[in-house]
């Protein structure tokens, strides 16, 4: 979402006079950045600007353009003109709001097959797995443990006030425990480890105690599960062992470019294979075999390049 916010650089502009897309809208105020934003507007809102009467400037603009005979016609859509106008003074307030206010957030993030442990302010330890990133507000982290993922990473968290994870498909909230989030293509899987974990997206919410498990697919739930956690972290911390459970090929897929960085070039048919499995993170060839070999798929890898080609699957 953020990625969309700096490209387009009237997309406030549109948010603020309503003719984004319901299903844009939606995705903006539901994001991490539309919190934030929603934030500054209310903060916007207590500055005292002049007033502005557009009615008498209009008339005033109106009499200044009837005093000179005009060369040729043009249709003006004021109605527009006027609403952009004013979104766009709004967004240059936003702006400067914005810039003002803005928190000074610390960001850590990993490179494919790059694992990074991390010592929170209040003594919290975060697990960061590949391909993923951390960021949150140092100054304000006694008061307001809130953080923003995107990725995987595991959390052991020390007791205290509470402590929350926000990504683009859910928040987790826990006042002290362990837990893994693996947040990555509008899915979030969560599974508790110890204590008790809060999963919520909009009007869905649940409580996961040790072992349990819960997935949000695109914003809506989409499974439950019980899972064995006598180990007191998951196998990719432990054991460097990805573990993937009732998903596409197209998700393994993008676990084994995670963790090895390589390029994968796949077809829309095979991306729908389902697949359960693990594989290590520490040999690439072999576990390319254990992802592509279970569903008899044919392949090509060029160690060289670091690229993978699915060919098909084998007798068809």
């Amino acid at each position: 979402m953020a990625d969309k916010i700096n490209d387009s650089e009237d997309f406030l502009a549109r948010w603020l006079s309503g003719d984004l897309t319901p299903q844009e809208k939606e995705e903006f105020e539901n994001s991490a950045d539309g919190a934030e934003f929603k934030e500054i507007i209310g903060s916007v809102d207590k500055i005292a600007l002049p007033e502005y009467d557009v009615e008498s400037e209009l008339a005033k603009l109106k009499a200044r353009r009837s005093t000179s005979a005009p060369t040729e016609t043009k249709v003006v859509q004021f109605g527009s003109l006027f609403k952009y106008a004013a979104a766009a003074v709004v967004v240059i307030g936003i702006s400067l709001v914005y810039f003002l206010t803005r928190p000074n957030y610390t960001v850590y993030e990993t490179l494919a097959g790059q694992i990074e442990n991390i010592t929170l302010p209040d003594q919290s330890v975060v697990t960061l797995n590949s391909n993923s990133r951390l960021r949150f507000d140092p100054d304000k982290f006694d008061e307001n443990r809130r953080l923003l993922l995107d990725g995987e990473a595991f959390f052991e968290v020390t007791k205290g006030i509470n402590f929350e994870v926000e990504t683009d498909q859910g928040t987790v909230r826990v006042l002290g425990t362990s837990f893994n989030i693996w947040n990555r293509n509008e899915l979030l899987d969560v599974v508790c480890y110890t204590g008790k974990v809060n999963v919520s997206k909009r009007e869905f919410s649940k409580d996961l105690t040790p072992g349990d498990g819960v997935r949000i697919d695109q914003g809506s739930f989409k499974r439950a599960w019980k899972k064995e956690v006598g180990e007191s972290k998951p196998s990719w911390i432990m054991s460097g062992v990805t573990e993937l459970e009732n998903v596409t090929l197209k998700e393994a897929l993008d676990e084994l470019r995670n963790v090895f960085g390589i390029d994968i070039k796949s077809t829309s048919v095979l991306d729908e294979t389902p697949y359960t499995g693990n594989f290590p993170n520490d040999d690439v060839n072999a576990a390319i075999k254990l992802v592509l070999r279970a569903d008899n798929i044919e392949y090509q890898y060029d160690s060289t390049n670091k690229r993978l080609v699915l060919l098909g699957i084998k007798g068809q």
